[in-house]
């Protein structure tokens, strides 16, 4: 029989997706919920000038996430955050063009815009997980 605490441990199939997805929903819950908070004090049309800007700190929040979740399990760090930043701006800009959609029948975002926010999502991610490699490595020269 499987126990279900054998089954979810580190070694599992499953952790590191599944640590994976956790640092990119962090990211997407969070950048929904920052636009949210700016919608209580400005329109929709000027909440959506800082929509780069909060792809931007949470790609960096999804980036420094994914190697704290991991630390050392993943070989090729830089490659995966790219991706979960990619990932991130994906699922970020698809929940917004449809919540858009449905609620004011039209798009605010062009693909040039897309193009923006996955270079914003790239370079941030990557950034943040240069800080938690750095701050990783300082810990280690401390310990």
């Amino acid at each position: 029989m499987i126990s279900t605490v054998n089954f979810f441990k580190n070694s599992s199939f499953f952790y590191l997706p599944g640590k994976f997805a956790y640092a990119i929903l962090t990211g997407v819950i969070g950048t929904i919920l920052i636009f949210l908070f700016l919608n209580t004090f400005l329109h929709v049309f000027e909440a959506v000038r800082f929509i780069p800007w909060i792809i931007a700190f949470n790609t960096a929040v999804t980036g420094y996430s994914l190697l704290d979740k991991t630390r050392d399990r993943i070989e090729h760090k830089h490659i995966s955050s790219m991706s979960a930043g990619i990932l991130n701006v994906i699922i970020t800009s698809a929940v917004f063009t449809s919540l858009f959609i449905y609620l004011i029948g039209e798009s605010f975002f062009s693909p040039w815009d897309f193009m923006l926010f996955l270079a914003i999502g790239i370079v941030c991610s990557e950034l943040g997980a240069l800080l938690a490699i750095r701050y990783f490595n300082l810990g280690k020269l401390k310990g």
